[in-house]
């Protein structure tokens, strides 16, 4: 399984780089049959260490609620991840009515970017059952475990729940 790691690291970094708000795809092979999982964090650039602890237990308590078993070193799902909050800055255009008529404002402005890329793999075959890579302007740069947790739930709501629920 090693050397599945470092291709999928590489996919991971392109998809942290993609432009594209969602993608999301389900494989026709992710059926529940599996009942545990273990969850990988992969460390490329721009991957917040710091998030870790809160993104992992957002997705085993998504995965837990549809019935799958938490293993801390190995498990038949294995979910691998990165996920980065960038800083960039941004450009806002507000209408500004004056005495003299209504004027354009131009705010520049200071805004957070949250990236995720993750994959569930089936760790006896590599096959990748679910992806999804996302990248979402934050309103609000304080992430809550709620929050994290209720994004997790949404990402993953159409990953099959194990089947022995």
């Amino acid at each position: 399984m090693s050397r599945l790691i470092l291709p999928l690291f590489c996919l991971l970094l392109a998809a942290c780089a993609g432009s594209d708000p969602a993608n999301i795809s389900v494989s026709p092979a992710a059926n529940g049959r599996q009942s545990t999982f273990f969850i990988q964090a992969v460390r490329a650039p721009g991957h917040r260490e710091d998030l870790e602890d809160r993104f992992d237990l957002a997705v085993r308590r998504a995965l837990e609620a549809k019935g799958y078993r938490y293993q801390e070193r190995s498990g038949e799902l294995r979910v691998i991840y990165a996920v980065g909050l960038d800083s960039q800055t941004g450009i806002v255009q507000r209408p500004v009515v004056t005495g003299a008529g209504v004027m354009t404002q131009t705010q520049i402005t200071d805004q957070e970017q949250a990236r995720l890329a993750l994959q569930i793999l089936d760790e006896a075959s590599g096959a990748v059952l679910y992806q999804a890579q996302v990248a979402r302007q934050l309103h609000d740069p304080t992430i809550t475990q709620q929050a994290v947790d209720d994004g997790i739930a949404r990402l993953l709501k159409d990953f099959p729940a194990h089947a022995g629920q």
